[in-house]
């Protein structure tokens, strides 16, 4: 590189040389003297332009271009084609990557698309409310109000009913209130019964018997046979015939007599040289209330009604008679001799009936028989002409 910049300034001092002339040695002084002058300047010139030519940015510019910036800088060609030779060869230029030319847009094409759908979904939405509005909602909404009036009116059924159970009730307690309290150790069901065996062929077995009927019958068998009525002798005689007392539950059981034994007001304990015996005595009656008395003596005073006959009872009775002798007359049999009268002579009042039942029988007869043929009406608008032919003599 030295070399060649040595060498160079030295082709234009030769060029300079040989141009001037022998007579101007002072110019040619002067000249020298402005050359090395220069000399650092114009290297700095050529490294500039080396390192402009290296540049990557200018490497793959045309040379023309090259040669025609270098000489508007003041290098001269020798120069300039020392310079582009150095320059090391360029790396072909890769060619630009070519792509398809892209599709055109579906966005319009989709946008329809969804314009289309949206349009065919409001028009079928439109469609199937006008349908709903204009034939369903009526249908759906009169059996609304028919279902919805039906349980006001089952609602306030069910409300009355209620207030009228609770008037019912309220009245039952009131009036239970003043009636007289029910004498529990008396039952109905069970008065008749004075021995266990009678209590259990009654009972059928069942287990719904109270424990003061099961007791009283104990004692009061007991008593028939003469023997004690002890508490030991009287669940001796309880245990064999009762079931409960056989049962799995017997000694609740036993507890539940044990405890009607010893609490009811109707047994009465005794003690007899410590031995505890037991008798059933139900306490006296209370008189029934003033009210109750009256009452039944006027029940008693009242004579007693007859029942009375209707109004149509002789009606009833000659009807049936009639029918009667009707019947009679008409399923007898008569024999008639030739030649003879009847068998047996009737009465002037059978004679006069039998006459009348005759003639209305041929009046009938002869109605029928000369009766016009009127037509069957096909309507009822023609039923009164009908009837007034059929009423016609």
């Amino acid at each position: 590189m030295s070399d060649s910049t040595d060498d160079k300034p030295a082709g234009p001092q030769r060029l300079a040389q040989s141009q001037d002339t022998p007579t101007s040695q002072p110019a040619n002084a002067l000249r020298e003297h402005r050359d090395t002058l220069q000399v650092p300047t114009r290297a700095e010139l050529l490294d500039k332009a080396r390192a402009f030519l290296n540049s990557p940015q200018v490497q793959h510019e045309d040379i023309v271009a090259k040669r025609r910036f270098l000489t508007e800088k003041g290098l001269i060609p020798e120069e300039v084609d020392v310079l582009l030779r150095e320059v090391p060869p360029a790396v072909p230029l890769v060619p630009p990557r070519t792509y398809p030319q892209p599709p055109p847009s579906k966005l319009p094409d989709l946008l329809v698309g969804v314009l289309k759908i949206v349009s065919w979904i409001a028009g079928s939405s439109a469609a199937l409310l006008l349908i709903y509005f204009r034939f369903l909602y009526p249908r759906i909404s009169q059996t609304y109000q028919a279902r919805l009036s039906l349980k006001t009116h089952q609602r306030g059924l069910l409300d009355r009913l209620t207030r009228s159970l609770e008037d019912l009730k309220s009245a039952q307690r009131d009036t239970f209130a003043i009636l007289p309290k029910p004498e529990l150790f008396k039952d109905p069901k069970y008065e008749k019964c004075h021995t266990l065996d009678d209590l259990i062929l009654r009972s059928e077995g069942r287990h719904d018997v109270p424990n003061i009927t099961v007791l009283r019958c104990a004692l009061e068998e007991l008593k028939a046979r003469g023997s004690s009525t002890s508490t030991e002798e009287i669940f001796a005689t309880l245990g064999p015939k009762l079931p409960q007392l056989q049962a799995t539950e017997a000694q609740q059981y036993e507890a539940e007599l044990w405890e009607t034994l010893s609490t009811h007001y109707c047994f009465q304990k005794d003690e007899v040289d410590g031995t505890t015996t037991w008798t059933f005595g139900p306490p006296t009656p209370s008189p029934p209330p003033p009210l109750l008395s009256s009452l039944t003596e006027l029940h008693d005073v009242l004579p007693k009604s007859r029942p009375q006959p209707g109004r149509f009872q002789h009606t009833f009775q000659a009807l049936s008679e009639f029918t009667g002798y009707i019947t009679s007359q008409t399923y007898t049999t008569t024999f008639r001799a030739p030649g003879m009268g009847l068998s047996t002579p009737l009465g002037p009042g059978e004679e006069e009936l039998r006459r009348e039942i005759r003639a209305l029988k041929g009046l009938v007869l002869n109605r029928r028989s000369f009766m016009p043929n009127v037509p069957r009406p096909a309507s009822a608008s023609a039923l009164p002409s009908a009837h007034s032919a059929v009423d016609a003599p």
